[in-house]
């Protein structure tokens, strides 16, 4: 059975290798199953050439990672391939299924099968199950059509993480990815994106994060992940690790355990956290630890400027204790970027204002404002339905340069206006702009951050 496993091709800003789709490659693998793995972004796999690709593989199964912005690209590959051959299984999988469940047949009527929640531990067995033509309703995660009614099963959750091995990361060699990486800037080449932990027990009501991984967090060994970085270190050349994880440094055992780990292999690497760490979990032994190890920046998210929002949004920060985390940061020389949301549910124009204000007051180095999104299944789509803000969600303005959900008495383009306003006085800083230069280290480098601002500040 020949499986090809499919990110699509997005509007993103950045090529960062697909490692969940690098589990569970592996996991097929271990089930001896055939399999292929295509990063949209990266090849700018358009229906076209996916077409080419089908029509000289002819994989049987095809399943698509889903993130909500990308519905019509997907919607057009689904099309094309049940076009090509209609006895081609599809599968779609991804947070955007996770977050709207049953709802996915009303939108997708040619699919075949649709999977929730994590799916390494049970995809190969739902596969292998359809194959000898044997029950798979059983099947923890599945979403699936049966007589005309829709039907799914709980998500499950993978509790011993070293089970999945490690990604196939032959299938997406980090040398050949351009140098545009997620975060924007980088110190060192090649770069591998690594996840050692997964799961969040916070609350922020904007994240769909624990949506699909549960708020339990769940860890991966050290020695596994010293597994994972010695292979990307001596076999592809490795010389900056990404971590991925929603909340690293949330478990100080771990924190402890990495640091100590790439000490004693003596791997000479560089270090950040483009999806970000939580300020509260910071202090002087963590970031001592994490700067000897090579630490040279982290992303924090912020969020808002404005106290009452930040209660909104429960991010269970305040204003005092971000200043103060991130004066900390600095003192141990790293760079900082801080994520903030433009246009939450709640906000008024004021406090928008009061978050541009703050971002400039603190230690920052770069910042990312991004629109509020209305996720599928967060607390804050809820809020903001409830509130009359949205109806039938537009998918494909899921992102971060779009403003589909303004709060009440503004405008998209009122929200556009201040996200331009806020890169703007941000960035049209002598120490900011200079800074941000000075880290462009390739012309490719530099085409890419260009259009980050020209999408951010202009408007794509």
């Amino acid at each position: 059975m020949k499986v090809l496993l499919i990110s699509p091709m997005s509007e993103s800003h950045y090529f960062v290798p697909t490692v969940g789709l690098g589990f569970l490659a592996t996991a097929l693998r271990k089930n001896n199953f055939n399999v292929g793995l295509i990063d949209g972004v990266k090849s700018r796999l358009t229906v076209e050439k996916l077409s080419r690709i089908i029509l000289k593989n002819k994989p049987d199964v095809i399943g698509i990672s889903f993130f909500s912005c990308d519905f019509s690209i997907i919607k057009e590959y689904v099309n094309k391939i049940k076009e090509i051959n209609k006895e081609t299984i599809v599968i779609l999988g991804g947070p955007h299924i996770t977050g709207v469940k049953e709802q996915i047949f009303e939108d997708f009527e040619n699919i075949d099968f649709a999977f929730a929640g994590e799916t390494e531990t049970n995809f190969p067995i739902f596969l292998r199950k359809v194959d000898r033509k044997e029950d798979y309703s059983d099947t923890p995660g599945l979403i699936w059509k049966e007589e005309k009614k829709i039907k799914s099963n709980p998500i499950y959750l993978e509790e011993n993480l070293d089970d999945l091995g490690l990604p196939a990361w032959d299938l997406m060699d980090p040398r050949t990815y351009p140098k545009a990486p997620q975060g924007a800037v980088f110190r060192n080449w090649p770069i591998g994106a690594i996840m050692t932990s997964r799961g969040c027990p916070y609350q922020c009501t904007y994240c769909a994060g624990k949506l699909t991984t549960g708020q339990k967090i769940r860890k991966r060994s050290i020695d596994s992940i010293m597994k994972e970085v010695d292979l990307l270190y001596n076999k592809y050349g490795v010389r900056e690790i990404h971590i991925i994880d929603d909340t690293f440094t949330t478990d100080r055992d771990l924190v402890k355990g990495f640091c100590q780990g790439i000490k004693e292999k003596g791997f000479k690497i560089s270090l950040t956290f483009p999806n970000g760490v939580r300020l509260n979990n910071l202090d002087e032994e963590i970031l001592s630890l994490l700067k000897e190890t090579g630490c040279y920046a982290m992303s924090v998210g912020v969020e808002s400027g404005n106290e009452k929002i930040l209660r909104d949004m429960k991010k269970a920060l305040t204003l005092n204790l971000i200043e103060e985390k991130t004066k900390l940061i600095k003192k141990y020389n790293m760079d900082i970027n801080g994520f903030f949301i433009i246009g939450y549910p709640t906000e008024t124009k004021e406090t928008i204002l009061d978050t541009i204000k703050f971002s400039k007051k603190l230690p920052l180095d770069r910042a990312h404002f991004s629109t509020f999104l209305p996720l599928p299944g967060t607390e804050a789509t809820k809020i903001a339905q409830e509130l009359g803000l949205i109806g039938k969600i537009n998918w494909d303005q899921l992102f971060y340069t779009d403003a589909p959900c303004p709060p009440k008495g503004m405008t998209s383009k009122e929200i556009k206006k201040l996200q331009r306003k806020a890169f703007l006085q941000f960035y049209l800083r002598p120490k900011q702009s200079l800074g941000l230069l000075l880290e462009i280290k390739s012309w490719t480098h530099f085409k890419s951050l260009f259009r980050r601002a020209w999408d951010y500040a202009i408007g794509r």
